[in-house]
């Protein structure tokens, strides 16, 4: 197999497993909408983690096989390849899109998971500025003010 054909192999890899994290990333932010458990976000987590281990896998895999090429991991660098192998510049946009649209969503997703947490810190706040408080007396009654 030659090194262009490697590339695109491993260019289609990528753009197959970032459409599945595009699903699990549409997915989280149904699950988000929709009131998640602490559980559910742990989950949505590991699988968020999961794939980005994956995703980096093939990202240096990508690097080598360019490196293979004597070409860099940037514009520049798959500019020359695509002059060689022009097959590949169509599978490296559409890489290139599905890799902007996964970070704009994460970055959506991010936004929800951020409001969330400064809601439940506000109302954590709010309770423990209550248990510094007497709100019952030892009889269990509420002071009369």
């Amino acid at each position: 197999m030659n090194p262009g054909d490697k590339l695109l192999q491993c260019i289609q890899a990528q753009s197959d497993l970032l459409d599945e994290f595009i699903q699990a990333l549409e997915a989280e932010f149904a699950a988000l909408l929709d009131n998640p458990t602490n559980l559910a976000l742990a989950e949505l987590t590991q699988r968020k983690n999961d794939y980005a281990q994956r995703l980096a896998q093939l990202d240096q895999d990508r690097v080598r096989i360019l490196n293979e090429l004597d070409q860099s991991d940037d514009a520049a660098g798959i500019d020359a390849v695509c002059a060689v192998y022009p097959e590949l510049r169509a599978t490296f946009d559409a890489l290139f899109e599905r890799a902007g649209r996964a970070g704009r969503l994460n970055q959506d997703n991010g936004q929800i998971l951020r409001t969330f947490m400064e809601h439940n810190q506000r109302a954590l706040d709010t309770l423990h500025s209550l248990i510094n408080q007497d709100l019952y007396d030892a009889r269990g009654r509420l002071p009369r003010r």
